[in-house]
């Protein structure tokens, strides 16, 4: 459960919005990001589902290549590995897999999960944080021209 010290966004923040702020981070601790804001968390973790629909078998090389590309891409923020990532997954059950581990499917992730799946089924997540990225290099180009301005006494 959330607490107030805890919250950092407004409840009703869109899980694209929440990716694009948190694509802004660097080194970001899924276990750190679970016990200090779930639902961050389960953002990350819907973000990472995307590769893998309903209805398809995965090896475990497949997967592990997919998730490799998520971390080097729009999934670039983490400090993970693409096992551990895998492991919460599959922990959370957004990966099923069979009693050996080598095929992998779509689980069946609690309601919550899975309603924040849907909500980026289809967004290019890679796209989203590399716009928010842009955005905030753009800001800090601002800021940095009118402190510098404010230094020499020239008005913006």
């Amino acid at each position: 459960m959330q607490t107030e010290k805890h919250r950092t966004r407004p409840a009703s923040s869109s899980a694209i919005e929440r990716y694009a702020v948190l694509a802004l981070r660097r080194d970001v601790s899924l276990g750190v990001l679970l016990s200090t804001n779930a639902r961050d968390f389960l953002v990350m973790l819907a973000g990472a589902a995307q590769p893998f629909p309903a209805g398809r078998e995965f090896s475990e090389r497949e997967v592990n290549d997919l998730l490799r590309n998520f971390l080097a891409g729009s999934g670039s923020m983490l400090a993970t590995d693409h096992v551990e990532l895998r492991r919460w997954l599959v922990d959370f059950r957004v990966l099923a897999r069979d009693g050996y581990g080598r095929v992998y499917t779509a689980g069946t992730p609690a309601a919550e999960i899975s309603a924040l799946i849907d909500e980026l089924a289809g967004i290019d997540l890679a796209t989203v944080a590399r716009a928010a990225r842009e955005r905030e290099a753009a800001r800090r180009v601002e800021r940095k021209e009118r402190w510098e301005n404010a230094k020499r006494g020239v008005d913006a």
